[in-house]
């Protein structure tokens, strides 16, 4: 059976999939790609960018069975894991090493990672705070932005342009004014623990959220559950964050010789046309298994993102990966997209192969993003490929959603009250040993 057929046979056979809801490090005189640093960013995590690049090897298209089909339009069945592959890195770490090799593709410079927890006066965690990162002896900080969920801070040097440095000094501040100077050694994977005399706190002023989605013809059941539940999951938006203005954007795209590429949409602050724009996208094309997901990820990043404080956040959408000589604008682009402060949530859907997994979870972690993934505990739907990870809860997709969206805009981890199932030790995101 050749590609096409393949592709065309899984579009036919294609259930509701979404209806309800571990590379030594870098050397110290690698190379980046170089990145462009804005004078202030304002996001909440860091920004890492794409490096030492492997030639690409041709990716084949992933065979799993077909399960029972449940009927379309059927909300809150699918289910879902996820990994936040920051709160991992050592793990990550040597999963990319591996991963770069066995599928051959490229992967980022995490060399020297800045990895931080910001701890309050009243020893919990200080998310919302505003910090600059300092190199030993520089005078101009290479990275400004905000402490992240549960006072995360997670900082690639090289990723921005700042080379890999062994020392760099973290300011806090409040109100403009500067509170703390701590200087902390880099690289490692732990979160280190630093003091900062404010408790912290983080409401953002808006939120722009954004779906990149593949619309190729074996992706219409996860079409059809983002159109039913687009407005559930506004209103968990505003629930989390009353105060911020918010507006959708959406891209969407196909593969070449396809009726487009990419349909970009940009952004709007009308549910109602965000609305109109999903409901006016069909599943079709597609053919081989890579799709356009570089020059989407490329048109996302000239989105006019708003800056300040805000929120940033896009959900990839997808069950393919790039083309393999594609693969590393795609990481160009997430790299650009963490330029501009704005944090990737992929979400493998159902037929998403190794390739599709290795790079996705690349551009969450490098934009302080999660992994997502479909698991088989619906038991509709076509077999989903178990992912590469120590440990994860399986929820409602939906719920998982919610879950995420709240904790990035609150500044608070939010966990599920309860699982259908639970792989490893898994503890607030974190798996043990």
């Amino acid at each position: 059976m050749t590609l096409m057929k393949n592709k065309l046979w899984f579009a036919g056979l294609a259930s509701f999939a979404l209806a309800g809801c571990e590379a030594p490090m870098v050397s110290e005189g690698a190379p980046a790609v170089e990145a462009p640093i804005a004078a202030e960013m304002s996001a909440k995590r860091a920004a890492p960018v794409a490096d030492a690049m492997i030639m690409p090897a041709p990716m084949p298209m992933p065979m799993h069975a077909p399960r029972g089909h449940s009927p379309r339009g059927k909300r809150g069945v699918v289910t879902a894991g996820d990994i936040d592959d920051t709160l991992n890195l050592a793990a990550f770490l040597r999963y990319q090493n591996g991963a770069a090799k066995a599928h051959k593709l490229p992967r980022v410079n995490l060399g020297r990672a800045v990895s931080a927890r910001l701890i309050g006066p009243d020893g919990k965690p200080a998310e919302g705070v505003p910090i600059t990162l300092t190199k030993a002896g520089a005078t101009q900080p290479f990275y400004s932005g905000y402490s992240g969920v549960d006072g995360v801070v997670s900082v690639f040097p090289a990723a921005l342009g700042a080379g890999l440095p062994k020392q760099v000094e973290l300011k806090a501040f409040a109100e403009g004014a500067q509170l703390s100077s701590t200087a902390l050694q880099a690289g490692g994977a732990a979160l280190k623990p630093v003091p900062v005399p404010t408790n912290g706190g983080w409401e953002p002023d808006f939120l722009d959220l954004a779906f990149v989605f593949d619309t190729t013809g074996s992706m219409g059941d996860e079409l059809a559950w983002l159109t039913k539940e687009f407005q559930g999951i506004v209103r968990v938006a505003k629930r989390a964050a009353p105060g911020a203005n918010i507006r959708f954007g959406l891209i969407s795209y196909r593969d070449d010789g396809d009726a487009y590429k990419v349909k970009n949409f940009g952004f709007t602050q009308s549910q109602s046309e965000m609305q109109r724009w999903l409901r006016g996208l069909d599943a079709n094309g597609g053919g081989d298994y890579p799709e356009a997901a570089a020059e989407a990820f490329e048109a996302a990043a000239g989105l006019n993102w708003r800056r300040g404080k805000g929120e940033r956040l896009m959900f990839h959408i997808a069950d393919a990966p790039a083309h393999d000589n594609k693969a590393k604008r795609y990481l160009r682009a997430s790299q650009a997209l963490a330029g501009k402060n704005v944090q990737v949530f992929g979400l493998g859907a159902s037929g998403v192969g190794k390739e599709s997994e290795f790079l996705m979870r690349q551009a969450a972690l490098v934009t302080g993003g999660r992994y997502m993934f479909l698991t088989d505990d619906s038991r509709v739907g076509n077999a989903h490929a178990e992912p590469t990870i120590a440990c994860y809860k399986v929820t409602k997709l939906k719920e998982l959603l919610g879950r995420v969206l709240a904790s990035e805009l609150t500044g608070k981890r939010r966990e599920a009250t309860s699982a259908i199932r639970q792989v490893g030790n898994y503890s607030r995101g974190v798996c043990g040993q």
